[in-house]
């Protein structure tokens, strides 16, 4: 993986994207002179193979949740950190966001929106990887992450009872309409930085 990773990275330089900014000092700055660096670079290879294997495959079509974000945890994705409360009902994160969705007393059809959330994860992760987006391919921002869940629950037309939403705001930071990446901090602070380049830097 971290040759996968080095090979998107030098694209993006070799294409212009990215200029060296010093020839002591490995950094990037972008086509419009921002400096090309995140808090992420300097553990930047350090994330294991984001790429959706053939066990996470086979777990997603039987519906196995547990095995998929098990698996998800031990390559450093930092959305596993996330649904495995969520599956376990664990926490006050976990408890809460099951809560919320309004099928507490409705197992099954809770059980069916985590694997389709699954399915949806696995495909943005695909995605990523495919187009090399971010510092980290394969590892999804909170605005990736909140844009699969609208879909999900709009899908499933399950709505927040409290807010009249559509609820995607529980799992994506969009709670008030704020940017996903306000909520950073709270629930995902692992997740890569999305832009139309390599190491797009953020201020919030």
């Amino acid at each position: 993986m971290t040759q996968f990773i080095r090979s998107c990275h030098r694209a993006k330089i070799s294409s212009g994207e990215l200029i060296r900014l010093t020839g002591i000092i490995e950094a990037y700055r972008d086509k419009y002179g921002n400096i090309a660096l995140t808090d992420q670079n300097e553990r930047l290879f350090d994330y294991g193979d984001q790429r959706i294997t053939s066990e996470q495959r086979v777990a997603i079509m039987r519906g196995d949740r547990k095995s998929f974000w098990t698996a998800r945890k031990k390559v450093g994705d930092p959305i596993a950190d996330v649904a495995i409360p969520i599956l376990n009902n664990t926490g006050i994160n976990g408890k809460f966001a099951n809560w919320l969705t309004g099928l507490k007393n409705d197992p099954v059809r809770l059980n069916q929106l985590g694997v389709a959330l699954m399915l949806e994860h696995a495909k943005a992760v695909t995605y990523d990887l495919k187009t090399c987006i971010g510092n980290i391919p394969g590892l999804l921002s909170p605005e990736q992450v909140a844009e699969y869940h609208h879909a999900v629950f709009n899908n499933f037309g399950i709505g927040s009872f409290l807010l009249g939403s559509d609820g995607s705001w529980l799992f994506g930071g969009t709670l008030f309409n704020l940017p996903a990446n306000l909520y950073r901090p709270i629930w995902c602070k692992a997740c890569d930085f999305i832009g139309p380049w390599v190491g797009i830097r953020e201020d919030n």
